[in-house]
């Protein structure tokens, strides 16, 4: 089930702002869900799950492979929790590093559709601009190659470094570097003959 509309950037920038200590309770809500804690599933389902769906529909472009990688990822929370360690920083960034881990893995397995659902990617990508400006970029980005639409979305829209790129894809910093070349390339191309 997607996040209701309008949450998912409000509870992404959240994530975005990377909280710089745990807050209060945090290690323990943690604790909680690793127990079994259904209510703590639940408080932390409700902070967290709008951003990792955001970054997760990003990557792959389609509500339902979105869902179903939020889904898994609370599914298997009380056993992922065992990796995170509050002193290497806050529990939100490393669940959206997780998240987009797992959206990966989707890509790789090849179980996703391969529509890109352009109105959905639009709004997300550039609330703020016109609707049409939204459109075009949404899909520039879909005609995109799969390689160069990841390491675009993961640098521009996420954050990454080309280093941390280079980890989650297993590639080199310079592979990364050449696919957002390439990616903002196209991207000129295809926008600037639109215009």
């Amino acid at each position: 089930m997607s996040p209701p509309r309008g949450t998912a950037r409000l509870q992404s920038a959240s994530l975005y702002a990377g909280a710089i200590s745990d807050p209060p309770g945090e290690a323990a809500l943690v604790v909680r869900v690793m127990r079994g804690d259904r209510e703590a599933l639940g408080e932390l389902y409700s902070e967290f799950a709008p951003g990792l769906y955001a970054a997760a529909f990003r990557l792959l472009g389609e509500r339902s492979d979105a869902e179903d990688v939020t889904h898994e990822m609370f599914a298997r929370l009380p056993q992922l929790l065992a990796g995170w360690d509050a002193s290497r920083g806050a529990l939100g960034p490393w669940l959206r590093r997780v998240a987009v881990r797992l959206a990966l893995m989707r890509l790789r397995s090849g179980r996703r559709r391969r529509e890109v659902d352009v109105d959905a990617v639009a709004s997300l990508l550039a609330p703020a601009e016109e609707p049409h400006e939204r459109l075009t970029m949404a899909d520039a980005l879909g005609r995109l190659a799969e390689e160069q639409r990841v390491v675009f979305l993961l640098k521009e829209v996420e954050g990454y470094s080309h280093a941390e790129i280079a980890t989650l894809l297993d590639i080199s910093v310079r592979n990364s570097e050449v696919r957002l070349f390439r990616a903002r390339q196209a991207l000129r191309a295809f926008l600037g003959s639109r215009r």
